[in-house]
């Protein structure tokens, strides 16, 4: 009982005091910021396959994996972010973290269940302009910062003996604010734009997962997951406002009045996705699998902005990736019971900017290191690049260094002896 207030509690207090996960990616103002979570550190570290399933590891993209969870299971994950920012005229650098995901798993008698907090998206840019065609010269800035969080719980169970099945209900909630900043040369008074939107909604998760031994020590892996469309509720409000350069005296401010353009209330669709996953190990030996996720088009269109050159096509990700461990239970050698991890991910985010696919390409690999009985250490490291220079955009190549701890425990076992 003393372990699951602690829980609890933990949980409550994580909620509210839960860090905003971070970015300082241009490609971040579109939409609702650029996704953040892509699963566990562990599955990450295999190009982010969602198909492998264990006991002892909390897989939290696949619900119906859960029925595997044979221990609680606490997870928490972290990233540090390199970003080098390269277009036609400059580079720049930019360097971020984040809190990944806070997680519990339980596993009861007939079905296992978790519950946690993940930063689904982020916003987090800065931006100049300079237009010297113009007298006086134009100078504009922008600035945007926050993204949407999700409140998850899932449930996972075992159908049949070969058949599990999942569900997570998500509450996604945020906040986005966007400044634009106009100075213009010898001018006193600055101008600025502020733009904030509240959000809210509520999204489900459905995975299917099947198990199935092909041979004495084979295993094969299939997976299929879907998320519905759904909407994103958003409150929004707008500033226009002057300020003084010098701070000598103020400016105004004016409220704009939102109601009156239908914009103070909007709604932002997120697409339906599918996944389909498959995979091939030895169980506590080695595992090789592949997805391929499909997003629908059409969705994530912030109304507050009139964006001409922008659109939301249909996105996809292909994944391949998987781990092998030289010996699981070696008593004399560490490193022959490291788990090593590897994979590449190769993702269309479905943005286009000036008829020009932002994509993402990810080399990943890591290692899981064991201790306190069924507790690890997950380390995990990306190399990648997103976006392109044509048409004037900006390409960013990064580099991620990931710690998941994944903390293992036993509950609801009768004592043998008194």
């Amino acid at each position: 009982m003393k372990k699951f207030l602690f829980t609890v509690l933990f949980s409550i207090v994580s909620f509210y005091n839960f860090s905003q996960s971070g970015t300082s990616s241009p490609y971040s103002f579109y939409g609702v910021g650029t996704s953040t979570f892509k699963g566990s550190i562990d599955n990450r570290s295999m190009g982010g396959l969602s198909v492998y399933s264990d006991s002892i590891h909390l897989s939290l993209t696949n619900p119906a994996s859960l029925s595997e969870l044979k221990r609680v299971n606490y997870s928490l994950g972290i990233t540090y972010d390199n970003l080098t920012f390269k277009s036609e005229n400059a580079n720049e650098n930019s360097n971020s973290s984040n809190v990944n995901y806070l997680a519990v798993g339980i596993p009861t008698k007939h079905f296992t269940f978790a519950f946690g907090v993940v930063p689904q998206t982020s916003v987090g840019y800065l931006l100049e302009s300079n237009d010297e065609t113009v007298t006086p010269n134009v100078i504009d800035r922008y600035r945007g910062e926050g993204g949407v969080n999700t409140a998850f719980l899932t449930f996972g169970f075992k159908l049949f003996n070969k058949i599990s099945l999942g569900l997570t209900t998500n509450y996604e909630f945020g906040n986005l604010n966007h400044i634009t900043t106009r100075f213009l040369e010898d001018i006193e008074l600055a101008t600025r734009l502020e733009s904030n939107s509240s959000l809210s909604g509520l999204n489900y998760v459905y995975s299917l997962l099947f198990r199935e031994k092909i041979s004495e020590k084979l295993t094969l892996h299939a997976t299929y997951i879907t998320s519905q469309k759904y909407n994103l509720g958003s409150t929004n409000t707008q500033t226009l406002s002057t300020y003084s350069l010098t701070n000598q005296y103020g400016g105004d401010e004016e409220v704009i009045d939102l109601g009156a353009m239908s914009l103070d209330k909007t709604e932002i669709t997120v697409p339906k996705s599918q996944t389909l996953g498959l995979g091939l190990g030895v169980d506590t030996k080695w595992f090789v699998g592949a997805e391929y996720k499909l997003v629908d088009g059409g969705g994530l269109n912030n109304k507050l902005f009139n964006l001409n050159n922008v659109d939301f096509k249909k996105g996809s990700k292909f994944s391949l990736g998987g781990f092998y461990i030289p010996k699981f239970d070696s008593f004399t050698s560490f490193f022959s019971r490291l788990v090593y991890r590897g994979g590449l991910r190769i993702e269309n985010t479905g943005l286009y900017i000036e008829d020009q696919a932002i994509k993402e390409v990810g080399l990943n690999f890591g290692f899981g290191i064991p201790f306190q009985g069924f507790s690890n250490v997950n380390l995990g490291f990306e190399v990648g690049k997103r976006g392109t220079t044509n048409a004037g955009l900006i390409q960013e190549n990064f580099f991620s260094v990931r710690l998941g701890m994944s903390l293992s425990d036993l509950w609801f076992v009768k004592n043998k002896y008194n």
